[in-house]
């Protein structure tokens, strides 16, 4: 390692390596002897010379185009530096030394270092070594006109023509020689030509240069909005040529509502019916379209697209059925059959349903007709009257119907009637109220019938009441026998049985006896 930086060093450095030279010769016939006073004083001779080398050395300081490196070194001379370091100067590089003295007191060798440039233009290519550093002078010195239109590109990346020239980069470890080097790689430079663009936008034109490859990157660059309704010819993927016109057909923006759907969208069409043509909309035969389609496009129109259309459905309403009461002369008074089970009928109506954007709007009924006639219940109840004898305590009585009735019992004084009353201890029929009298439903039991009731005896319906309703028969006592009823009994209606007219052969279900 000695040996290279003494070869690298001046007179003094060669002086160096003649004395280890001669050092090491001197202590090849002493090792065999093993003279070890010999060889520490050789050893301490060799470190003498080598600090004197190193304290004689001065820094050398080299600004190679604004890049300041430092070089340790023996020279007294910028062309000796310059040759140690390995540095050749071409032609139109340039060198400003300084004096020996300045140099070895640090003052800079100020080197430039000529740039080679390549540029592209028009189909040709132009060549220089340049010490410009902006690129507008670098330019003037290619001899190529740039026009502020034009795009300038520096190692494939866009550049202004205020700006500088690219550095090599400038790593701590950077030789000095390697420095110059990358200075002198060629520096590729290319102009991409602005054409005229003429763009039709309205009324006026608009006329500019542009460097865009297609249409749509020309308009984009320059701050044209394309909506998607919007018409450009031609195409945005056409390609520029010098002088090419394009024009713009500007779109609306309106509404559209279909189906109840509401939908932005951009639309060029001059009318209503237009725009439905243009979106593939077609009314159907009761469909329409708000405003009428002739209504020419304005911005932010709202069309309504209104889908009409009817349904029809059948609607089925039950019929009831009647009941019918068929008297049978066969069939025994309070015996009661069904004969016919009957059944519903039913009535259909067709009814149509007027729909818009599928919302209902009304419905109509449009027919009706009997699709199947009820068919009528038919009971038929006994009308046959048979009689029959009862044992009572006092004896037998002979009877033609027998009554399930709801029994009370009443006198005169609990009979409703104040005594001042001349009706005050008179029954309907104008008798004394007594036992053996009993007040009934006239519609059920005829008054002046002789009925028997278990419990109480004979009696004669002679009386009626307020209460004294339908399935209802009040018991009569004398003043002071007075026994309460109240209670279910089976009241016999006694022979003989009145005219059939007099009869109710249905008798009414109230009240309801519980069980």
């Amino acid at each position: 390692m000695n040996r290279r930086v003494i070869r690298r060093g001046g007179p003094l450095g060669s002086q160096l390596a003649g004395y280890l030279r001669i050092g090491a010769s001197f202590l090849a016939p002493l090792r065999p002897s093993g003279s070890a006073v010999a060889a520490v004083m050789l050893v301490a001779a060799l470190v003498v010379l080598a600090v004197v080398y190193v304290a004689t050395q001065h820094t050398a300081v080299l600004d190679i185009n604004g890049t300041v490196m430092r070089h340790r070194t023996h020279e007294r001379s910028a062309e000796g530096v310059l040759r140690e370091v390995g540095i050749q100067l071409a032609e139109e590089d340039t060198l400003r030394a300084p004096a020996e003295d300045a140099l070895e007191q640090g003052a800079p060798i100020v080197i430039r270092i000529a740039r080679p440039v390549a540029m592209v233009h028009d189909g040709s290519v132009a060549r220089a070594r340049t010490q410009s550093r902006v690129l507008a002078d670098v330019v003037d010195e290619l001899g190529v006109e740039v026009s502020p239109n034009d795009v300038l590109y520096v190692a494939g990346a866009v550049r202004s023509l205020d700006d500088e020239l690219p550095q090599p980069s400038t790593r701590p470890e950077l030789r000095p020689k390697a420095l110059v080097e990358a200075l002198r790689r060629p520096v590729q430079l290319a102009v991409q030509r602005a054409v005229p663009l003429t763009v039709q936008d309205g009324a006026l034109p608009m006329t500019f240069h542009t460097t865009a490859r297609t249409v749509g990157e020309a308009l984009f660059d320059r701050g044209f909005v394309i909506y998607q309704g919007d018409r450009v010819f031609p195409g945005l993927d056409a390609e520029i040529t010098p002088g090419l016109s394009v024009t713009i057909e500007r779109s609306k923006p309106i509404v559209l509502t279909l189906e109840g759907q509401r939908r932005a969208l951009r639309t060029r069409a001059k009318t209503v019916a237009g725009l439905l043509e243009t979106e593939g909309v077609s009314l159907g035969p009761k469909d329409y379209v708000l405003p009428d389609p002739e209504t020419p496009i304005t911005r932010d129109l709202e069309v309504d697209v209104v889908s009409v259309y009817d349904e029809y459905y059948i609607e089925e309403i039950p019929i009831p059925y009647d009941v019918i009461w068929v008297g049978d002369p066969e069939l025994e008074i309070d015996q009661e059959e069904v004969t016919h089970w009957g059944e519903e009928g039913a009535k259909r109506r067709r009814i149509r349903v007027h729909y818009e954007n599928n919302r209902e709007m009304y419905r109509v009924e449009e027919e009706e007709w009997i699709a199947r006639a009820p068919q009528d219940r038919t009971y038929s109840y006994g009308t046959k009257i048979v009689l029959r004898d009862l044992e009572t305590p006092s004896g037998t009585v002979t009877y033609w119907r027998k009554i399930r009735m709801l029994a009370t019992s009443y006198n005169a004084p609990t009979a409703g009637v104040s005594p001042s009353s001349s009706y005050y201890g008179y029954t309907r029929l104008g008798w004394r109220a007594r036992k053996g009298i009993v007040a009934v439903d006239p519609d059920i039991i005829k008054l002046g019938s002789e009925v028997y009731v278990p419990g109480y005896g004979r009696a004669t319906a002679a009386d009626t009441g307020g209460a004294i309703q339908n399935r209802r028969i009040d018991l009569c006592y004398d003043d002071d026998n007075l026994v309460l009823w109240h209670k279910w009994v089976d009241v016999y209606l006694l022979a003989p049985a009145p005219p059939a007219r007099d009869i109710v052969y249905r008798l009414p279900d109230q009240p309801t006896e519980r069980g």
